[in-house]
């Protein structure tokens, strides 16, 4: 071995000796970081790629427990050190393809977080949010998404409690022209069945959705009032509440709501809580 590499070694030995005390230090304040030195050097040596590797399919599985889907994660994280104890910068979740408890369908999903301190306990299970973490969300809703979601939910229930004496035969929401069609036969009690569509534009109001502008045809004004105010009744975002990791509680606000290319478009933000 020739003196040049002996000393490199030396070096980078000596270095990392000096490293671990600091490791320990930052125990006495569990939301400090690691020092320049320490990102630096372990980033030389790959450390924070391995830890960020280990971190996001940590949460994949996470979120595949409660929300089953396709997941990208990307994480910005600090160093591998802070990583490891599950302190980062930043993360970015993709979804698509999403189902809810086999409930709830939603063709994307798109998270990003908004502090620039996040900490979590990823070793967990399930994980443990050591701060409350803020996200701006986008969710997009398709057509058939609708349609199978209000097919398994609840949806004919409260249209049932609301209207007695009211069978629905078929049933189909269609997405167009930035409002929210719902294409149904119904059947009073020694009648034939009649067909029936109601459309609106989605709004925001109180913080829920809800349909205004609302056309009909094919029955009363009165009774077209009444299944109106079942569909705006049926808040599918608070159903939705995007609890997307096991014991954790979330908070949530509608920004805007659209439709757009056969979807409907929700943003708002997101905080999940610290435990």
């Amino acid at each position: 071995m020739n003196k040049k590499n002996l000393l490199s070694i030396i070096i980078l030995s000596t270095l990392f000796l000096n490293i671990t005390p600091s490791f320990a230090q930052d125990n006495t304040n569990e939301y400090k970081t690691a020092s320049t030195l320490v990102r630096v050097t372990t980033n030389m040596f790959g450390y924070n790629f391995i830890t960020r590797h280990i971190a996001q399919n940590v949460i994949k599985k996470a979120l595949n427990k409660n929300v089953k889907g396709d997941y990208t994660v990307k994480i910005d994280s600090f160093s591998g050190v802070d990583l490891k104890k599950g302190k980062f910068r930043g993360l970015i979740i993709d979804g698509k393809d999403l189902c809810l408890e086999d409930s709830i369908y939603f063709s994307k999903l798109h998270l990003e977080t908004t502090s620039n301190f996040n900490y979590i306990d990823y070793s967990k299970k399930p994980i443990v949010f050591k701060t409350d973490v803020p996200m701006d969300y986008v969710v997009e809703i398709t057509e058939d998404d609708l349609n199978k979601t209000v097919e398994k939910d609840n949806f004919f229930n409260s249209f049932s409690a609301m209207i007695p004496l009211v069978s629905i035969d078929k049933f189909k929401f269609q997405l167009t022209d930035n409002k929210v069609r719902l294409n149904t036969a119904i059947r009073f009690p020694f009648s034939k069945s009649i067909k029936f569509s109601i459309s609106g534009s989605p709004k925001i109001e109180d913080g829920k959705i809800i349909l205004t502008d609302i056309q009909t045809s094919g029955t009363r004004h009165d009774f077209s009032e009444r299944i109106a105010n079942v569909m705006n009744n049926y808040n599918l975002l608070e159903n939705i509440k995007l609890n997307l990791f096991n014991g954790t509680d979330s908070t949530m606000t509608v920004k805007n709501v659209k439709v757009q290319d056969k979807k409907i478009c929700i943003d708002g933000n997101l905080v999940i809580k610290k435990a």
